[in-house]
């Protein structure tokens, strides 16, 4: 994806989620799979790394900063694009979907085989991710005794759906959850509901402690300044994410490739107790 295209998607949608923010309370109040002519919809994609050793997988949501197309082949890429739709049309607005994700992750959708969708409440959710991830529970040679999800945290999409929802059906098919969270101290001006100092709210830093282990990133820490542009904290946090799972690879212990690492380009790490 050209850059300036990525900056454009990326302004775009999170206007997108600006405008759309006043469906908020029809999903969150929906009880069952639609409210008033409305229907939470889910698409998973994911296109498989190349890696023959261990597999390691980088997931993000439908608004993020991560660039899934700059990370290298060798890495497997999963988008959560989770949205509100009318349910009139939701086989129309399903490919309007699967295109987006093709177009701006560089993910080719083929439902039933790397791509699943789910529509309603998240109580279902977990059928749709063993769909998209069956092949790396099944016990044969092929299978590396390490697999790896790389979750890129802040990211997110526009329905009630939150990564505490879809942690628990990523640890039956993954042997370690790393969750990768990016620090914004200016929210906390802005948001009650972030806490100093990091600016994260109390969701977000039990989310982070559900996995296995967490990092903080930061522009600061990726970079050494803290006014980054939209356009260079995705870059300088793309990179980071790469060289996270590149470090990890080659390491035993991937606690000790952690703390290696985040000494290097990460604010803070952690490791579930």
């Amino acid at each position: 994806m050209g850059e300036r295209n990525r900056r454009r998607f990326i302004q775009e949608i999170f206007a997108a989620s600006i405008s759309a923010s006043g469906f908020g309370g029809f999903a969150s109040s929906a009880a069952g799979q639609s409210h008033e002519g409305l229907a939470e919809l889910c698409v998973i994609a994911r296109q498989p790394g190349t890696w023959p050793n261990d597999l390691i997988d980088v997931w993000t949501g439908q608004i993020g900063i991560i660039d899934l197309s700059r990370l290298p082949q060798h890495l497997g890429r999963v988008v959560v694009w989770d949205d509100i739709r009318g349910n009139k049309a939701l086989s129309r607005e399903m490919a309007r979907i699967l295109f987006a994700i093709e177009q701006h992750f560089g993910i080719e959708c083929d439902l039933g085989s790397n791509t699943s969708a789910h529509v309603g409440p998240s109580l279902g959710l977990s059928v749709s991710i063993d769909k998209v991830l069956h092949n790396l529970t099944t016990r044969n040679r092929d299978v590396p005794e390490r697999r790896i999800a790389v979750i890129d945290l802040s990211s997110c999409g526009l329905t009630r759906l939150r990564w505490a929802d879809i942690i628990p059906s990523l640890r039956r098919c993954y042997t370690h959850i790393i969750g990768v969270e990016f620090s914004t101290p200016e929210w906390c001006e802005l948001d009650a509901s972030c806490e100093p100092p990091h600016g994260l709210s109390h969701i977000a830093l039990e989310t982070l402690q559900a996995c296995n282990y967490w990092l903080l990133a930061s522009d600061e820490s990726l970079s050494g300044r803290i006014d980054l542009s939209i356009a260079e904290r995705s870059l300088e946090f793309t990179k980071a994410i790469a060289a996270l799972c590149d470090h990890i690879a080659v390491q035993t212990n991937i606690e000790t490739a952690i703390g290696t690492i985040a000494q290097r380009q990460f604010a803070t790490f952690g490791v579930r107790s």
